[in-house]
Order: structure tokens, then C-alpha cells, then sequence
């Protein structure tokens, strides 16, 4: 065995076992880090055991660490098995058998001893993983088990699988389960009435066939009977038993008259045809047609996860079942036709009673206490991604959307198995703000590609996790991607938990692959990336998220892109989902404190964030055009000269404090898509009002301080390092048809307009609308 690794060992009557691995040291600490961390006991005892039927298999350590009973199988882990048989195994009788094909066919048997090997990763699959070793001794079959638990490293395997399977069970019941995997998992209790699936059937008679099959037996060695009374026409002369005194009386007329010698005689004689037997006629039909059905539609199945031995496994019970419906005890038992009173005979009698109970659960599947079969289930992996899925649609409803419609209220199925529908948005919940009219699209694994009309992509489809598409009420959209990665990474911030990098590689892939196109007649479709956001969710462990910073905050402020740690809670959720719920709350119109929406007075808010703005090298992104500033000349302390240049219309540039603009809640990627400035002086300084009479043309918009401002643009020498936003003009100011008449004010205040809306605009307060002013927006602008 090769250096640092490990082996568990195991020596039957029939055959030795050996499983090897790499050294398991690390998985160990990070299975510890994640338990204690979260201040949870370990694994108990039982649960790290190994077991080959009732036996454990012992360790053998070859690497460094504790000589004692630890986990051993986990998830995404490489482990090498090796079973050989000793001399008085038949040769070629031995085989692995499990439910699962992939499981089941990876062993093999070894081409010069007498050996299976195999070699399994078993992925994102955690839980019980259990299989029988077949095999026969001088032509007598035998059949051992092995059971073992892999374990999950990222979260806490009873506590945050148990709060998922509750949350998917909520919205999407059945679809975690599927008909095979590596491993399975007890079923709990239910009180929910079930509808008819077939995997829950096929899991509970799996369970309860040797009972089933003990209490068929036992009816057809020993069927309930009962004596029922009948009458039929015989001779007199064949009359052999002594008569009743009335049947005497009428022999002795029938001989005086020399009438018909034919007298009704009564008897009781002992029938099967009873409503039990009916009843255990039906279950056999029942069971049989089932059985049948489900073997029909795996073999159907082409790309069925189905091993071989479990098929002839069914194929043995439909049989045996079969067997039972032909038995000459049928040929006397009449149709069921249900039950009209209770039955202590199906309740008490021996093998009825098994048979009856076996029935009520298959009836019934999980319900009751009917919760001990166990199940196979999608892997870890599927169903964090779902419940991720789930936790963004809880955030969505908790930041005060109201559900509109559920256009994914019922899952397909494909052949046993609960599936999502794979259309665009097509599986979609649909939220809306009364307030200000957003409406929000939630879907999972919406499909993009290149056949889309609105929003496609070229070369290759995509399908992101988590898709929010955020619609406004002037119709304007975006989408904000998830991706669910079950995966930690802890290389990146000094131990911490983190994403691997290539799930933030995915992230700009998404943003970049999918193309908004806008459709205008008689001319090509304009394109824009609509993705303002894509991010990757992943079981990473931050207790503290309130007082601390999420690792990839300066990412996802910046580009738009990053990851967000999100795991299942028992208690409150606001430890585990802060981060995002503050993300989405913000990009969605909230304040940061109370998380109640502020209306804003434009839609600049969503679209003006860095991250959004980013364009090719040479190109700037704009919003507006046409955007104008008006605004008063500062006529305090100002050299003459540069006031009548304001009068005259024959600046060279304006100046105006940064703290101005951030005080009116102007973000500067709007201050710096300005291409027009009126600005507004009196004619005298005896006058109340100043006149705006000249479009300027913007050149440039800089961010400068106060004391590397040109005298000729402020009109006064200043040695102040304040940042002041300057515009550098160009070409000679175009004469508006109509001066624009402002009050006059010491305050400074400007507004903003779109250049084509100048004309119909006389006085300063007819400038209205989205543009006049932005208030009570978020403090990120």
C-alpha cells in the first residue's frame, strides 16, 4: 500500500474485504472545523462504523494520526475496494450488487484471482451507502452486507440536510427523491397526504417484501374458510341421514300420493370464497400490476441510473408474485368489492394480519409512522441548489414583494423522477411593489441561447442556477444571476471560507454570454449585456456577517460580480443570508437600516453603479443624451470681467463643489454624461432674477481640487483643496429662443433636462420630472 494512506479491513469465513485511501487527514479537519465551529457534537460512534453484515471493519493507519475509530468515507473523495474470495467460493458466482448502475457495475472481477475490485468516488453524495456481496458456496447462495455512512465536510449533515429537505419538501415535495443513487436516507414521519409516486411505493415493498411474501404463504398453506349452508333437490329412496319432522311429514304425503319422490334437503359445507380471500386476491393483482409497471418503464428508460441486479431483483419479485395470482385457491375466490364492516380476521388471523398491514403501508406510503424505508435521493450538490433557489425567493418575499403568479406550482415527471420544466424563464415566480410598480421574475435554470429572441447568446446555451429579471414600470429590465457552487475553497483569504476561482470564472462568463437585444423596425436589433450582476452562492461558514465584511464586497461593488456564503439555519436566518439580503435590498431600492423602500424620482438608480458601466477600452457608456445642467453663475467676489463674459455667453468653462451634487443625491456617472450646461446671470445686481439665454457645449467633465482650477473659469483665485466638478466648454454657445428666468439666490441649487425639452421651458420652475432632482436615494450613490 502506498505511503499516506489508509486501509479498513475485514476477514469473513468466505472472503477477505480491504478499502484504501488517501490519507484522510484533511477532510477530517474540515469536517471537525465545520462541527465545531458551529458548535455541534461530532459524529457518534455508530454512525463512523463500517459495517460488513453485523461486523466493523478495522482501521490501519499509514499516516500520521489517532489509532482509534474516525469518519472514513466522504464525499468527493477517491476510494479503492478489493474483495477476495477464498478457495471454497465458487469460481464466477461472486458479484456487488447494489441499485445503483454505476455503483453496481464498477466492480469487477479480477482476470487471475479470485477478486472483485473497484475504485468510487462517490461525488456529492452523502449518507447511507449499502450493498450486498453475492456469491455462492458448493451451489448455496449467500449474501452479506456492507453498510458505511459518507460524510459532507461543508455543513452539518443530519441539521442542514434535515432544513433543506424541510424547505424543498414545502415548495417542491417529491422531487428530491430519485429511484437510484450511491447512497440513501431514512424517510421521517409524515402527516402530509401524499400523492400517488411510484418511488415511495417501490421503496416501502423493497422494505417489507419478506414480510409479504411470509403472509401470502401462510393463506395459501392454511385460506380462512366458513361454513355455508345450501339446499338441492335428492330422492327420497337416496335419503341416508335422519330428517327433521316436518321433512318426514312431507316424505310420508309425497309416498301417499305417489306424487314426484324428490324432497329439498339442506346442508353446510365449508367455502374460500370469503371477502378476506377476495381481499388478498386483490392485493396480489394490485402488487403484481405495479411491479410490472415499473419494470416496464425502467427498461424503457434509455438513460435509466438502474443496475442490472436490481432490475432482476424486481423481475424475481413480479415473478414470485405471479406465481401467487396462479394458485388453484384463485379459482374459487370471486372479485373484491371493498369492505363494509372491519375484519378481525385481515386484523388477527394468522398471515392475513401481515398481509394486511403490508397493504396499508404501500397504501398509505409515508404517512403515519410509516417512515422507516429508506430512499435514494439527488445528490447534496442538486439540493443545496435548490434550497438556494428557495432562500433567494424567501429574501425576495421578505423585502415586501407581493406573489403575482406561480407559473412552477407543478414539476414534471420523467419517468419516476420530479423534474423542473428547462425553457426560458419559463419556470418562473412573479413578484411585484405596489409602491412603485417593480416586478421581479424568479426562475430556476432558465435556458439562454443562441435560438432566443429577447435575450440570447452566441455559440454555446447557458443555464444559470438562480435568474432574477428585474422588470421597472417604464419597462426597462435586468437580471441578477445566482449560481449555486457546492464547494469551499480556503486558500484564498487566510483560511477563510471561499468559492474555488473557477466559479467566479462561470460568474463572468454568464454576464458576458448573455446579449439583450432590442428589436426597432427596419433596423438591427441593438444589443446590451443585461446582467448588472452574477454571483456565486456557496456553504461557506460567517457567523458574524453583520459586523463583518463579505470577502468579495470590493468585487461585487466594483464589477458586479463575486460570491456570497449562504447556508441553512435551524434558528434566525439573518447570520446566514445578511450579506445577500443586504445586496439584494439595495439593488432592488431600499434603505439600509430599516429595509423599507424609498421611491425614487428616477430609474438612474438601478443602472449608475460602476459595476454596470463598464465598457470596452475607448468607449464610455452613456444613459442620457442630450443631458443638461442648469444652474446660477456664483456672482459673489467675482472679477467683472468674468461676469460680463457670463452675460456675454463667452465662457470658457463653470465650476461647481462636489458636495453640491452629492448633496442633491446626483451620482457622478451622471455628472459626467452632462453634454450641455445653461447657466443663468443678472443683468444688473439690482435685479431679483437671473436670465439663462446661452447653450454651452461640454467638452470635458473633470473632477478637480479648487486650487488647480483655471482663474479664467472661476472668476477668482482660491488656494482650497475641496473637489469641484469642472466643465470645459467648446465652440461658440448656441442661443436659446427663450431665456430661462430663475429667482435669485444666494443658495445654490441646479436642475437637469434633456436639451430637446429646452424650448417649451421659460422659468426654472417648469424643469420637472425624472431628471429635476434625485432624492432619498441609497447612501452608495
Amino acid at each position: 500500500m502506498a505511503k499516506n494512506s489508509e486501509l479498513l479491513s475485514y476477514e469473513h469465513e468466505d472472503f477477505d474485504i480491504h478499502v484504501s485511501t488517501d490519507c484522510l487527514i484533511s477532510p477530517r479537519n474540515k469536517l471537525k472545523r465545520t462541527y465545531v465551529s458551529r458548535s455541534v457534537e461530532l459524529p457518534k460512534y455508530d454512525e463512523m462504523l463500517v459495517l460488513v453484515g453485523s461486523q466493523p471493519m478495522l482501521p490501519s493507519f499509514d499516516c500520521e494520526g489517532p489509532p482509534h475509530i474516525q469518519p472514513f468515507f466522504f464525499e468527493n473523495r477517491q476510494y479503492r475496494f478489493e474483495i477476495e474470495f477464498n478457495g471454497n467460493v465458487d469460481k464466477d458466482s461472486f458479484s456487488v450488487n447494489h441499485k445503483y448502475a454505476l455503483l453496481d457495475r464498477s466492480f469487477f472481477a479480477h482476470p487471475k484471482r479470485k477478486s472483485l475490485n473497484a475504485v468510487i468516488n462517490f461525488g456529492n453524495d452523502v449518507g447511507l451507502c449499502h450493498f450486498e456481496i453475492k456469491y455462492s458456496v458448493n451451489g448455496v447462495w449467500q449474501s452479506v452486507p456492507v453498510a458505511f455512512t459518507v460524510f459532507a465536510t461543508k455543513m452539518i449533515q443530519a441539521q442542514d440536510l434535515s432544513v433543506m429537505n424541510h424547505e424543498i419538501d414545502r415548495v417542491y415535495p417529491l422531487w428530491r427523491y430519485s429511484i437510484s443513487g450511491k447512497t440513501t436516507h431514512t424517510q421521517g414521519k409524515s402527516t402530509r397526504q401524499p400523492e400517488k409516486f411510484e418511488l415511495f411505493w417501490l421503496a416501502q415493498f423493497e422494505r417489507l417484501v419478506d414480510e409479504f411474501n411470509q403472509g401470502v404463504k401462510r393463506v395459501l398453506n392454511a385460506a380462512h374458510n366458513r361454513l355455508q349452508s345450501y339446499t338441492f333437490e335428492q330422492s327420497l329412496e337416496r335419503v341416508n341421514k335422519r330428517l327433521g319432522a316436518k321433512q318426514e311429514q312431507k316424505a310420508k304425503e309425497l309416498i301417499a300420493s305417489k306424487r314426484s319422490s324428490r324432497i329439498t334437503i339442506k346442508k353446510q359445507r365449508l367455502n374460500i370464497d370469503t371477502p378476506e380471500n377476495r381481499f388478498i386476491k386483490m392485493v396480489l393483482a394490485k402488487i403484481k400490476a405495479n411491479l410490472s409497471q415499473i419494470l416496464l418503464e425502467i427498461k424503457a428508460d434509455k438513460d435509466s441510473k438502474v443496475s442490472s441486479s436490481f432490475i432482476s431483483e424486481l423481475d424475481a419479485w413480479r415473478t414470485q408474485v405471479a406465481q401467487y395470482t396462479k394458485h388453484a385457491l384463485w379459482h374459487e375466490v370471486g372479485d373484491y368489492k371493498g369492505q363494509y364492516t372491519e375484519s378481525k380476521v385481515l386484523q388477527e388471523a394468522a398471515g392475513y394480519s401481515k398481509v394486511y398491514k403490508v397493504w396499508q403501508q404501500l397504501k398509505y406510503y409515508l404517512n403515519g409512522s410509516f417512515g422507516e424505508s429508506r430512499l435514494s435521493m439527488k445528490s447534496v450538490a442538486e439540493i443545496y441548489e435548490i434550497w438556494c433557489f428557495l432562500e433567494v425567493k424567501s429574501i425576495i418575499e421578505s423585502l415586501g414583494f407581493k406573489p403575482q403568479k406561480n407559473t412552477l406550482s407543478h414539476l414534471k415527471q420523467v419517468q419516476f423522477e420530479k423534474q423542473f420544466p428547462k425553457d426560458e424563464m419559463a419556470a418562473a415566480f412573479v413578484y411585484k411593489h405596489e409602491s412603485d410598480g417593480m416586478q421581479i421574475e424568479l426562475a430556476h435554470e432558465p435556458s439562454f441561447t443562441p435560438k432566443g429572441s429577447a435575450n440570447r447568446t452566441w455559440l454555446a446555451n447557458h443555464r444559470p442556477d438562480i435568474v432574477l429579471r428585474v422588470t421597472l414600470e417604464n419597462g426597462e429590465a435586468f437580471f441578477i444571476l445566482f449560481d449555486a457552487k457546492y464547494r469551499i475553497d480556503t486558500t484564498q483569504f487566510g483560511g477563510k471560507d471561499a468559492v474555488p476561482e473557477d466559479a467566479i470564472n462561470q460568474m463572468h462568463r454568464y454576464r458576458d454570454a448573455i446579449i439583450h437585444q432590442q428589436h426597432i423596425e427596419y433596423e438591427l436589433p441593438l444589443k446590451s449585456r443585461p446582467v448588472l450582476g452574477a454571483f456565486a452562492l456557496f456553504p461557506g461558514f460567517f457567523p458574524e456577517q453583520k459586523s463583518e465584511q463579505n470577502p468579495y464586497a470590493e468585487a461585487i461593488n466594483e464589477i458586479g460580480i463575486g460570491a456570497f456564503p449562504l447556508l441553512p439555519s435551524a434558528g434566525s436566518q439573518d447570520s446566514t443570508n445578511y450579506w445577500i439580503k443586504e445586496y439584494l435590498a439595495q439593488k432592488l431600492g431600499k434603505t439600509r437600516k430599516a429595509l423599507e423602500y424609498k421611491q425614487s424620482s428616477s430609474y438612474d438608480y438601478h443602472f449608475i453603479e460602476d459595476a454596470a458601466r463598464i465598457a470596452p477600452y475607448g468607449v464610455n457608456v452613456t444613459r442620457h443624451t442630450g443631458l443638461t445642467f442648469v444652474a446660477p453663475v456664483n456672482e459673489l467676489d467675482r472679477d467683472q470681467t468674468y461676469l460680463e463674459k457670463a452675460k456675454a455667453g463667452s465662457l470658457k468653462g463653470y465650476h461647481t463643489r462636489l458636495i453640491a451634487t452629492n448633496r442633491q443625491n446626483v451620482h457622478r456617472n451622471i455628472m459626467r454624461e452632462i453634454r450641455y450646461l445653461v447657466l443663468t446671470v443678472r443683468d444688473s445686481t439690482q435685479d431679483t432674477e437671473q436670465l439663462g439665454k446661452y447653450l454651452y457645449s461640454v467638452a470635458s467633465v473633470k473632477l478637480l481640487p479648487r486650487r488647480d482650477i483655471d482663474k479664467e473659469i472661476t472668476g477668482k483665485d482660491s488656494d482650497a483643496i475641496e473637489k469641484y466638478w469642472v466643465f470645459e466648454f467648446s465652440g461658440t454657445p448656441v442661443l436659446l429662443h427663450s431665456a430661462i428666468t430663475k429667482p435669485y439666490e444666494e443658495h445654490f441649487n441646479f436642475k437637469l433636462i434633456q436639451a430637446e425639452r429646452l424650448a417649451d421651458i421659460s422659468h426654472w420652475d417648469e424643469i420637472q420630472g425624472n431628471l429635476e432632482l434625485y432624492k432619498d436615494l441609497s447612501p452608495i450613490w
